[in-house]
């Protein structure tokens, strides 16, 4: 606030209405008053001086001069962009050769830009938007695999972080947060709104809003590992960059394993066990160690394993173990491997002659497996079908969940406690009741820990044209207790679909099947909310191409919360992995 100056506070001297002695004593007073206000004023006129000479230099500031090239500019100093002709301010003494609207580390933009402008493009390359882009983007791609990449978050302003983007063209096209992470698809007559929640980094926080968004990226190209017929596939995750897979070489019979990289190039598969094999499943018990269990198919039907030390892409098995010996080669039979800790694996298993699942707890030191008691996971029999229809999940290090399909073809729920290296039933078993099943299923199902209180299970059914049902399960106590179940319209093509389902966090999950529309394997993001809704996204079609829908040609496990690491016997019956992104 600058100076204020004091008013008269009595009136002037007047010889027409005043007295001598009136006019005398008012002028005294004038004199009185005169002293400061003169004073107030001088201070003011110094001030408007003081603050001229600050326009002055704020005026001098102003961009009026163009940024140039490997000039160095201190601090405050002020140019326009020869770019966007945005004017904007030097953050850090320097010089430099990028221009300030691509130089948000050392340039602020001063400009502050408004939700308006529009662009029309057409393009056959990729788009990268900037932070003077029109806020209403019309694209038109004219080639496909194509992508649009928003504005580094950091070059926006608060109020000033909004792109629409429609497509206008024939081909859908992705749209990217700066750095590349995968947003979502744009398809063809789409309109989507990108609002920026977050511009403290390039990348920033970005928001897709609109109907129908697809948000499972489909580009990449699988990387194909060999060229044999490939079956009984399972797959685990080392971290989240790695994985390890292990499968069933049609030619030989033989199983073999491969590393699996995201981001380079993954490993030679490596021939593992000297015999004819099936139900092959692994599991991780560290980023450099993995426990592979399968059943011999020639002459029994034992069940043996393997302690896989993994270095870079170099696999190292120890020597073969076998954990359960069962002769015959009749009935059901089957293999689910889940880790416990880093030296603790369950088994549950079903093998001819026997009528109820089993289970024993496998300890691992070094490459040598020891197999401790088996344990009668659940009095109910199950399904005598030569597909093997088992699930055990781990919940903690001393609790799981053993899944199966039961004589009535409804699946059967029972948890388990382990208690040092001994599994037991606990509670009571749950049978999941749903869509009317009249013939044995031929397909397998998904069951898919969220946290320690809940659990999904998710089946297709046998029948044309079926869909999909998911069971939310309460896993808390002793007893598992059905929260509620939603039935997905999947429009299945086959009499049910062989699934694959990972958590991707608490509240998704990312479910994948053959046997749908495509011809291929289709996918969906599943989100389960807090209060126990189940919220089913869009379909996404073809993202592997050419895949039978049969058993133990689809696996999949989950690197982080937006990267899934998903192997297939490709459309060449060849074993193929690649990284589905996920928005």
């Amino acid at each position: 606030m600058g100076t204020v100056i004091p008013l008269f506070s009595t009136p002037l001297p007047n010889t027409l209405s005043q007295t001598a002695e009136e006019f005398e004593q008012s002028a005294n007073t004038l004199v009185s008053e005169l002293n400061p206000i003169f004073a107030a004023v001088n201070s003011a006129v110094s001030e408007m001086n003081q603050l001229a000479l600050n326009a002055e230099s704020a005026a001098g500031e102003l961009a009026n001069a163009a940024w140039v090239s490997g000039t160095t500019y201190t601090a405050g100093q002020v140019r326009y962009s020869p770019i966007d002709f945005f004017s904007y301010r030097r953050k850090t003494n320097g010089a430099g050769t990028t221009d300030p609207s691509l130089d948000p580390t050392n340039w602020a933009l001063q400009t502050r830009t408004t939700y308006g402008g529009s662009d029309t493009t057409s393009s056959a390359v990729d788009i990268t938007l900037t932070s003077s882009s029109g806020r209403l983007q019309v694209v038109s791609m004219t080639a496909s695999g194509k992508k649009v990449t928003l504005p580094a978050a950091n070059s926006l302003q608060k109020g000033a972080n909004l792109y629409v983007i429609k497509n206008a063209g024939a081909y859908r096209f992705g749209v990217r947060k700066n750095g590349g992470i995968f947003i979502c698809y744009v398809n063809p007559g789409q309109v989507v709104a990108f609002s920026c929640a977050d511009i403290s980094t390039a990348a920033g926080v970005w928001v897709a809003s609109g109907n129908n968004i697809e948000n499972i990226y489909s580009g990449n190209t699988p990387e194909v590992l060999n060229s044999v017929d490939s079956r009984f596939i399972s797959v685990a995750i080392l971290s989240p960059t790695k994985a390890i897979c292990a499968y069933k070489n049609l030619s030989t019979g033989f199983m073999e394993a491969v590393v699996l990289n995201y981001g380079s190039a993954s490993g030679t598969p490596l021939e593992i066990s000297a015999e004819a094999v099936k139900n092959i499943s692994i599991a991780a018990l560290s980023g450099t160690k993995a426990v592979v269990v399968y059943q011999a198919n020639a002459g029994s039907t034992n069940i043996k394993g393997y302690v896989l030390d993994i270095s870079g892409n170099t696999i190292t098995p120890g020597t073969v173990k076998t954990i359960v010996t069962a002769a015959g080669t009749t009935g059901a039979n089957g293999t689910s491997l889940t880790a416990l800790s880093s030296t603790k694996l369950l088994l549950a298993y079903m093998y001819s002659g026997a009528t109820t699942i089993k289970e024993r707890v496998l300890d691992v030191s070094g490459a040598t497996i020891t197999e401790n008691s088996e344990v009668t996971a659940d009095t109910s029999s199950f399904s005598t079908l030569h597909t093997p229809l088992l699930i055990a999940e781990s919940i903690s290090e001393t609790k799981s969940i053993v899944a199966f399909v039961g004589p009535s073809f409804q699946i059967v729920l029972r948890l388990q406690t382990v208690s040092g290296s001994t599994p037991a039933p606990s509670g009571s078993a749950l049978i999941l009741t749903g869509p009317s099943v009249s013939t044995a299923p031929s397909a397998t199902f998904c069951v898919v820990i969220l946290d320690t209180s809940r659990a999904v299970v998710i089946r297709s059914y046998d029948r044309t044209y079926g869909d999909i049902t998911l069971w939310l399960i309460n896993i808390t106590g002793s007893t598992p207790v059905l929260v509620t179940f939603k039935n997905i319209p999947a429009d299945l093509f086959t009499s049910g679909a062989n699934l694959s389902a990972v958590k991707l966090d608490p509240t998704r999950i990312y479910l994948s099947w053959t046997g749908g529309y495509s011809g291929g394997v289709d996918a969906m993001i599943l989100t389960v909310t807090s209060d126990d809704q189940v919220i089913i996204n869009k379909a996404s079609e073809m993202i592997d191409p050419g895949v039978v829908n049969a058993l133990g040609y689809l696996a999949c496990e989950v690197l982080d919360s937006s990267h899934v690491m998903q192997v297939t016997r490709n459309a060449s019956t060849f074993l193929s992995a690649k990284t589905i992104e996920v928005g």
